[in-house]
């Protein structure tokens, strides 16, 4: 005897309150999503100290009413900011050292990839790493997701460091895990060197270019270090 055909639900059969509440989300999901470009917009206009929820609720076209359902305060909203920010960083990342064939290749893509990202979203650098850290909310929220979210580069990273440690293509002295945290430092030396300080229009091309130059000669640093010695 043949089981009856498994009858899939339409979406006329679906209990209109889980429709209404579905309905609901996505509004709410797409409000804080415009809440977030205001918010976005501001910070970058006027830096974190002078960032207010006045000028948010404004560009944002919305009530400071509105901006209190979705946000305690304007530390939290810089902070879901910079937690969108380090989800992209980390996606990027992933996405490098994943193609990466050995662990030495894997380290000077997380290097190339992470500097390469943030000189192409400078702005992003600067509200994670440099404005974030300024307030106390956003401080503890990222403390939250960083190690979570970056663990998943390092378990890559670290893997394919230690095939090669197995397979005598690393120094003897160089650990896996060490070498990857060297990889996260050294793309956030270079970073923070270039994009530190405020760049002006009228700066030459060439100066802004140099960036290349500085990661290829770290990441040849960076693997001298890390390969085994050889005849």
């Amino acid at each position: 005897m043949t089981a009856a055909p498994r009858i899939l639900s339409r979406p006329a059969d679906i209990d209109p309150r889980v429709r209404r509440l579905a309905r609901k989300a996505r509004r709410q999901d797409n409000k804080r999503q415009i809440i977030l470009r205001g918010a976005r917009e501001i910070l970058l206009r006027h830096g974190p100290l002078a960032f207010t929820m006045d000028q948010v609720a404004g560009a944002a076209d919305t009530s400071k009413a509105t901006l209190y359902y979705y946000f305690r305060s304007r530390e939290e909203m810089i902070g879901a900011l910079a937690i969108d920010v380090l989800r992209r960083e980390v996606e990027a990342l992933s996405a490098a050292v994943s193609a990466a064939d050995s662990g030495v290749d894997a380290l000077a893509a997380l290097v190339r990839a992470r500097v390469a990202h943030y000189m192409a979203e400078p702005d992003d650098f600067r509200i994670l790493y440099l404005w974030a850290p300024m307030l106390d909310d956003p401080q503890r929220l990222l403390l939250t997701e960083v190690h979570a979210l970056t663990a998943v580069v390092n378990t890559t990273v670290e893997a394919k460091l230690a095939r090669d440690r197995k397979a005598g293509l690393l120094h003897p002295d160089a650990h896996p895990q060490q070498l990857a945290q060297l990889g996260w430092l050294t793309a956030h030396g270079l970073l923070s060197f270039t994009l530190g300080s405020a760049r002006t229009a009228a700066e030459p091309t060439s100066a802004l270019l140099s960036w290349r130059e500085l990661c290829d000669a770290a990441c040849a640093t960076l693997l001298r270090a890390a390969h085994a010695n050889t005849p």
